[in-house]
């Protein structure tokens, strides 16, 4: 039992650090081999002993999984339930072809390598993640590796802009020049994994620097007792902003915005409860930094010169609602936007580029999966919030810094997947599902019950001085 632990906590580990190497693993081959060490991962933690809670939200997982591929099945299958939902590329195939293909919702006689891997990996990684995140110790030891990962990641990308900004790897580096893009090839990708690590670090930062009473900080470094704490205060501090200023030269504005909101979410969760303030006082000065903080980042960079958002994407977005009200309940197939999308845009969108994403994945599985299973993942992505918001708020040991950097983590990646595709790339995608799955299997740890019983049910007890000794009773 003690080995299959064991190789399920390295497989998950080794998929959570070397995914995002390998230019954020979005080849067939890295897909593939990915999804051979999580589903190893995923077979080896099967036997750990789960509680009834952490039972009952792994298979609500697997039943949201379930009914993704159930729909992707009725997709492919010929006739399945009306002529009236097949895509007209079949007719009109027939039409110039003098060929009677069978027609079939899916513009595709069969689903995509690359959507099935996506699955897969979506699946292995967040049950791996899951079976860790049963133990403590284990979840710990993921989550070190995590922070530690990226603060390696977001070096390695600095030092690359700064030394080699040509080169992507050993490989020239053709797309966003002059951004700092680490081990992937999309800025805005880098953007969201460097945010989750100074998310991390910075949580972890706060935390112990929570450890000191704000008498003491006068006295910080000349107290020998707070030495040691205070050097870990500066070495997490400064890991933080070595990721948030790796976030800042990516130059993507969802990626910085997105972050921050993620970091004030999850700062706000650890200091909530410990402040004795009014309750309009906390909310006033929440929406204070909020007010600072978006007028901050729309003077900074790309935001401040060209906005918030580029026409082209705005324009993209209403093609795809347009394909999303023609065909609202079972999509147009999965895997198939890049394939539809050629027929959907207008002269009023550039030209240039190929849109093989919408740059929204909850609009992009609308089109291809309609709206009752992109409704049914929006509700999933809620509950985990709920659930990581709760267990933040509910912690009261030093797993509380980690909650709160999971919930803040969710907001970053869930927003910025409203806008762009970070969430689809292998190598984040790994992450992401890795550590979200093992911390809300941590937050369902059952603690231990103390009970507690009535004083009605002691019996009354004589005083020992009260109670006579029979004569003799201590003679030999």
């Amino acid at each position: 039992m003690q080995t299959f632990r064991s190789i399920q906590l390295w497989a998950t580990i080794a998929a959570l650090t070397l995914a995002p190497l390998f230019f954020g693993s979005v080849d067939h081959l890295w897909i593939a081999l990915w999804t051979v060490v999580l589903s190893i991962g995923t077979l080896c933690g099967v036997a750990k002993p789960m509680s009834v809670w952490q039972r009952r939200i792994l298979y609500s997982f697997l039943a949201v999984c379930g009914a993704y591929a159930l729909v992707a099945v009725v997709q492919m299958v010929p006739h399945f339930i009306a002529d009236g939902l097949d895509d007209p590329i079949w007719q009109r195939a027939s039409d110039l072809l003098e060929m009677n293909p069978v027609s079939r919702i899916s513009s595709r006689a069969e689903i995509p390598p690359a959507a099935i891997g996506h699955f897969l990996l979506v699946v292995t990684s967040f049950m791996s993640g899951f079976f860790v995140g049963t133990t403590r110790r284990d979840s710990d030891i993921l989550t070190a590796f995590a922070r530690y990962s990226i603060l390696v990641y977001a070096v390695y990308g600095l030092l690359a802009l700064a030394f080699t900004p040509n080169m992507l790897l050993w490989a020239p580096k053709t797309a966003y020049p002059g951004s700092l893009t680490a081990s992937f090839v999309n800025h805005n990708t880098a953007a969201t994994f460097v945010g989750t690590g100074a998310i991390l670090w910075l949580c972890l930062a706060v935390m112990t620097l929570q450890s000191f009473r704000f008498s003491s900080l006068r006295l910080l470094l000349l107290t020998p007792a707070n030495e040691h704490v205070a050097f870990k205060l500066i070495l997490r501090s400064a890991a933080g902003l070595v990721c948030f200023f790796a976030l800042l030269l990516t130059k993507s504005r969802g990626g910085l915005i997105c972050c921050s909101l993620g970091l004030l979410v999850a700062i706000g969760l650890i200091v909530a409860g410990r402040i004795k303030t009014r309750s309009w006082y906390i909310l006033g000065s929440a929406g204070a930094v909020v007010a600072a903080t978006f007028s901050w980042l729309t003077q900074t960079g790309r935001i401040g010169s060209q906005g918030l958002f580029d026409d082209g994407r705005w324009s993209a977005y209403g093609y795809c609602i347009e394909a999303i009200r023609q065909r609202p309940l079972l999509g147009a197939g999965v895997g198939t936007f890049a394939d539809l999308f050629p027929s959907l845009r207008g002269p009023d969108l550039n030209r240039w580029g190929i849109w093989d994403y919408a740059h929204s994945t909850i609009l992009e599985i609308a089109v291809e999966m309609g709206i009752p299973i992109a409704t049914m993942i929006v509700f999933a992505a809620i509950a985990s919030f709920v659930i990581l918001l709760r267990a933040s708020l509910r912690s009261k040991d030093r797993s509380r810094s980690s909650f709160a950097a999971m919930a803040g983590i969710l907001v970053l990646s869930y927003l910025h997947s409203i806008i762009d595709f970070s969430l689809q790339i292998p190598g984040f995608l790994i992450v992401f599902w890795i550590l979200i799955g093992c911390w809300v299997a941590r937050s369902l740890v059952e603690e231990p019950v103390v009970r507690r019983t009535s004083p009605r049910k002691f019996a009354a007890v004589k005083p020992a001085a009260d109670v006579q000794e029979p004569i003799g009773a201590g003679v030999a």
